[in-house]
């Protein structure tokens, strides 16, 4: 997924903690990706909403990405604030 960088600073923003942004989650999904369209983010999970399966897989697919990865707001609805903490709005991520 190549990403221009001036999309990226207009999604992420700073934290007290670290960063954060935006993520649209799709449950029920063909197959689990991060998709990066028209200035968001969407999440589509193979899991079901039920017991927070999806929030946990949003989590681990991140935190492979990005370490500490925490829902700041929205873990019932499907627009998520996600917080990376330790990180700052520079962050570089390979092939970002």
């Amino acid at each position: 997924m190549e990403v221009d960088k001036r999309a990226i600073e207009k999604i992420v923003f700073e934290t007290r903690k670290g960063v954060g942004f935006e993520v649209y989650v799709t449950p029920r999904a063909p197959e689990t990706k991060l998709v990066y369209k028209d200035g968001e983010l969407f999440f589509y999970s193979e899991k079901d909403p039920k017991r927070h399966a999806v929030n946990r897989d949003l989590i681990r697919f991140l935190g492979k990405i990005f370490g500490d990865v925490s829902i700041a707001k929205g873990e019932l609805d499907r627009l998520k604030l996600i917080e990376v903490r330790g990180l700052s709005a520079s962050y570089h991520t390979p092939g970002i």
